[in-house]
């Protein structure tokens, strides 16, 4: 398992503990931080293109394209890299 995937199932495991709270707001919640998160690491602009990366593979998963993979996003975004503000 990569780092990643740690992380993931670690993120996957504390949300599911909680249950006061829906899943649409658990949801929220995960966005939420996430937008701060990237927001505040690498900028705005790089953020939202981000998210439509995200949503266009997820889209190609759901739709049953053996070739879309998250992985795929990683490699458009170094990890050294961040927008200067």
């Amino acid at each position: 398992m990569t780092e990643l995937d740690d992380f993931y199932a670690t993120l996957k495991e504390v949300t599911s503990k909680e249950k006061s709270l829906s899943p649409s707001a658990k949801t929220i919640a995960l966005f939420r931080v996430a937008v701060e998160f990237g927001g505040a690491h690498m900028g705005f602009s790089r953020l939202t293109y981000l998210m439509s990366r995200l949503l266009t593979v997820t889209l190609g998963i759901t739709a049953g394209d053996e070739e879309s993979s998250f992985e795929e996003i990683l490699e458009d975004f170094g990890t050294d890299e961040k927008t200067k503000h």
